[in-house]
């Protein structure tokens, strides 16, 4: 016996010669597909509109899986069946019919978000919890309502797609047209606007509440907040950081390619970690301890080796391994778990790291921690309000959230050190170096018609070349003194069930 349960709803919005055979056709299906499942005929009473009868149909279902069909079936019968595979799988958790768009949704679009349901199609599906709680918080009773679960689903940050139907008849009614699809979407706005809806799950960076989903990826949501203009996703996997140690034995990794266009050489690196360090270098004295998170392939503590004390953590085993084999202090350790046997560090640098910290605030206390007062934190990560990431984001968003998990704008990082304990003092552009056949590469996979021109610039130009990366630098120090209650940022309860 499956241990799915789907609740189908069938919404009675006019006269129905249909609906016996609908009945019969459903019930006829889903025996045939082993799920357990209860089928509700929803009425108007005392006048209640198509709203008002989904929210009470919800309300009493009690299925993990929850669809909403047409009385008439104007889609094969399949489509029910495609509906409950996507959210069985995880693919999605809302789910919205669709048969071909249609004049004005371009215009709703713009005034809502970029997924909504087709206006001749009732055909929605739903996990339970996004049920509960997209549909018990819509206001309208009218075909209004389903432009405003589409709101809510996209405002709560559910995984929402479009299952495309072809083939049988044609809808009977549509749900709304473009005129009163347009006075639905300002009553949503309005309605938002006053906070008649329950807020969002709030912003992981600045703790607000106007956050947004602006894209999806391969099983995931990618939320934006307005306020600090930080990117991050809907979820985060969950790691196990204080779980027992396992030595795991693995066969040896194949020798890099030297041909390979997509791999930095050494000399590019070793460039870069060195501009790094004079960056660092000026704030230091010659007998300080430097921590860096994330050891990366070691270039840059064998730089800083060479003239500072310098430890390393990295929580990749393989990764601590390689770079302990060079001679340098590295421990497998995320930050949370390090334990600093020494003297305070003087301090701490993160390069392209910050990003894949889930909690940001307790990530800057236990480092905080870590330096001495007047310590240095050398960070380096993306800029969401950079010009080259804004050029990009769309096109390279799937790849920026392939690792990351927390993109952040230059002001938010201002506002999250100056409230964890740290004084900024310079922030600036990131420049790394390139070697000239990763440049070359990318240019001719993304840009082909520029090559010829190129080329003629690769010639004249240095190799490895300094070139913007999009990121900003950021150094600030530990504010010296007693504590101005600074810390941490508490975390805050999320506002839904999710």
């Amino acid at each position: 016996m499956s241990s799915t349960r789907v609740s189908v709803l069938v919404p009675l919005v006019g006269p129905s010669a249909e609906l016996p055979s609908t009945l019969e056709a459903i019930e006829s299906y889903l025996h045939a597909t082993g799920f357990e499942f209860d089928i509700r005929v929803l009425d108007r009473r005392d006048g209640a509109g198509y709203g008002a009868m989904l929210r009470r149909g919800v309300a009493e279902a009690g299925g993990s899986i929850i669809v909403i069909v047409d009385h008439d079936l104007p889609y094969p019968m399949s489509a029910i069946g495609d509906a409950v595979a996507l959210i069985q799988s995880g693919a999605a958790e809302v789910v919205f019919g669709r048969r071909e768009a249609r004049p004005g949704d371009l215009l709703l679009r713009t005034l809502l978000v970029p997924i909504l349901p087709d206006r001749a199609l009732h055909l929605k599906a739903f996990s339970a919890d996004a049920a509960r709680l997209i549909l018990g918080e819509t206001r309208l009773r009218k075909g209004g309502f389903d432009l405003e679960a589409a709101y809510l689903a996209n405002k709560y940050g559910f995984r929402v797609e479009c299952l495309t139907t072809h083939g049988g008849k044609s809808a009977s009614k549509a749900t709304f047209d473009i005129w009163s699809g347009l006075a639905a979407a300002a009553a949503i706005r309005m309605t938002d606007r006053r906070n008649g809806y329950r807020p969002p799950r709030r912003c992981l960076v600045c703790f607000s509440s106007e956050v947004w989903s602006i894209d999806q990826i391969p099983g995931n949501v990618v939320r934006s907040c307005s306020r600090c203009k930080c990117r991050y996703l809907g979820h985060f996997d969950v790691v196990d950081d204080a779980g027992p140690v396992r030595r795991v034995l693995r066969g040896q990794m194949p020798p890099a390619d030297p041909g390979d266009e997509t791999i930095h050489r050494g000399v590019a690196r070793e460039r870069t970690s060195q501009r790094r360090l004079a960056a660092l270098r000026r704030h230091l004295t010659s007998r300080a301890r430097i921590l860096e998170v994330g050891v990366r392939d070691g270039s840059f503590g064998a730089a800083a080796a060479a003239e500072f004390e310098y430890v390393g953590i990295d929580r990749a085993p393989s990764v601590a391994r390689a770079v302990r084999a060079r001679g340098l202090e590295v421990y497998c350790s995320t930050v949370p778990n390090f334990v600093n046997t020494g003297p305070a560090f003087d301090a701490i640098a993160l390069f392209h790291v910050f990003e894949n910290m889930a909690d940001p605030h307790d990530a800057l206390s236990r480092m905080k921690d870590l330096l001495k007062p007047g310590g240095v934190l050398l960070l380096s990560t993306f800029d969401t309000e950079g010009l080259l990431y804004l050029i990009t984001e769309r096109r390279w968003m799937t790849q920026n959230f392939r690792t990351h998990l927390i993109l952040y704008s230059r002001s938010a990082l201002i506002e999250l050190l100056e409230h964890s304990g740290f004084e900024i003092v310079s922030i600036g552009a990131e420049l790394e170096y390139r070697d000239q056949r990763f440049l070359r590469h990318s240019v001719a996979t993304r840009w082909p018609a520029l090559m010829p021109v190129m080329q003629t610039l690769f010639r004249i130009l240095p190799d490895p070349l300094l070139v913007p990366s999009g990121s900003i630098r950021i150094v600030a120090k530990r504010r010296v003194g007693s504590p101005v209650n600074f810390r941490a940022i508490p975390s805050v309860e999320p506002t839904h069930a999710r």
